[in-house]
């Protein structure tokens, strides 16, 4: 009898022993892991955009778990609907516990109409990473709008010097 009380309690140390010991290696093993969150957000008067204008986009960047301000690279990809990159800018922006900005790229004259992806990857210099996606359409190209507004301009022009010219004109006979 009292060699099972011995053998059960040397058993429990063993089992003890061996938890405690797992235990230390869940430990040590731990990787600290970063929460970073991340949101593009494409605001509604930019939804709709002619291609050769800037497009406006909407960052919010948290991330609590960051004792100190931090720099973070930002890289701004438009992207087609048959995932061709037609633009792309590159940004540091530094970022505490959290930051919400308004930031910008051109869209290319060249591009055509069609629904196009705007995707942010957020990253640090060490193993942070992150990548949000929006969509928005381009409608048309900015150059048919300039166009417009230069015949109006020249139309106006015209027109002014018509009546410049009637009015020199019309004086010159009453004299």
């Amino acid at each position: 009898m009292q060699t099972d009380v011995n053998n059960n309690h040397g058993v429990k140390q063993k089992y003890l022993l061996l938890i405690i010991f797992l235990l230390i290696i869940n430990f040590s093993n731990f990787i600290s892991v970063s929460a970073l969150s991340v949101a593009v957000h494409v605001p509604e008067k930019y939804t709709d955009v002619v291609a050769g204008e800037r497009f406006y986009f909407e960052i919010e960047v948290k991330y609590p778990e960051n004792p100190k301000r931090k720099d973070l690279k930002l890289n701004y990809e438009i992207i087609d609907s048959d995932g061709k990159l037609i633009a792309q800018s590159k940004v540091l922006k530094a970022v505490e516990t959290q930051a919400s900005f308004i930031d910008f790229i051109v869209i290319p004259e060249s591009a055509s109409k069609g629904l196009y992806i705007i995707r942010v990857k957020i990253a640090d210099y060490e193993d942070l990473s992150e990548e949000v996606e929006a969509s928005f359409q381009i409608v048309g190209s900015g150059f048919g709008q300039v166009q417009i507004y230069f015949f109006i301009i020249l139309g106006v022009l015209i027109l002014v010097a018509i009546l410049v010219i009637t009015s020199l004109f019309v004086t010159r006979r009453r004299r």
